[in-house]
């Protein structure tokens, strides 16, 4: 299991600060995340994992392309009408919450929102998030219940070709995997595709000997930067990204993230 990474000193990862420090980005160009935790058990997020896991509350994949807060907010009402008004009334608080620090550090009136309820599967390994050229840079996750967003410490990566070397040989495994599982072919070249994912994900070859992956604390929110598309798959440095991954297992999760939109998006809607 990974360590939970509070109150553990990470490089280029501010951990225990206030949302107030989220600002900070703007000063410090080796920051590549900010881990802000809640830090009160509230019992609206017991009743939404209840609700979550128990298959009560569903949100199939949604991507609102370029929103305010207020046209957020309004949304999230009418897709929650049906949730109890104990458990939905904090959570569209909670994220709008999130899109308003959003708004705030990367100084846009608009954020791209993706959300959904869905159990972890191993569809989403290591990566960066990417934004169109010129776009602002910072983001934010959010997991709101269940096994919550893992990541490795910018000092303990080999370098960014050893990264995106890796990157490259998993997606190419997982496009493998996912066509031999949509065929039905039992004992296909996909079954030896899955295998070698396993093998990758339990030990990233772009980390060092010795190397932890650390998971952001159950009641946190992460402010991370983005990548300018353009940057990608280049040797840029660590400092400039946060390497995250999902989970590989576990139950439904609901799972809130926050980007910068694009210049031209078109209008919200269910992606």
């Amino acid at each position: 299991m990974a360590p939970d990474s509070r109150n553990t000193a990470v490089a280029g990862v501010l951990h225990g600060a206030t949302a107030d420090d989220v600002a900070r980005f703007a000063d410090d160009p080796s920051l590549s995340a900010v881990v802000v935790p809640d830090g009160r058990p509230e019992a609206w997020l017991r009743g939404l994992a209840e609700l979550v896991v128990g298959g009560r509350l569903v949100i199939p994949r949604t991507t609102l392309a370029s929103v305010t807060r207020d046209e957020f907010t309004d949304w999230a009402h009418t897709a929650l009408a049906h949730a109890p008004a104990a458990v939905a009334g904090p959570l569209v608080d909670d994220m709008a919450a999130v899109l308003t620090r959003v708004v705030d550090t990367t100084r846009t009136g608009r954020v791209m929102v993706r959300l959904f309820t869905e159990a972890p599967t191993r569809r989403c390994g290591f990566h960066v998030d990417t934004v169109p050229p010129q776009s602002t840079t910072i983001g934010a996750v959010r997991v709101y219940n269940g096994p919550t967003t893992e990541y490795v410490d910018g000092k303990d990566v080999l370098g960014m070709g050893e990264f995106y070397a890796h990157l490259a040989r998993r997606e190419r495994l997982s496009r493998r995997a996912r066509s031999t599982a949509g065929a039905g072919e039992a004992g296909g070249p996909g079954e030896g595709a899955l295998d070698e994912l396993c093998s990758m994900d339990e030990k990233p070859s772009f980390l060092r000997p010795g190397a932890v992956v650390r998971r952001v604390p159950s009641d946190a929110t992460v402010f991370f930067r983005h990548l300018d598309v353009r940057r990608h798959w280049s040797a840029h440095p660590v400092a400039d990204v946060w390497i995250h991954r999902s989970p590989m297992h576990g139950p439904a999760r609901l799972v809130l993230n926050v980007s910068p939109a694009p210049r031209v998006a078109a209008s919200p809607g269910r992606g």
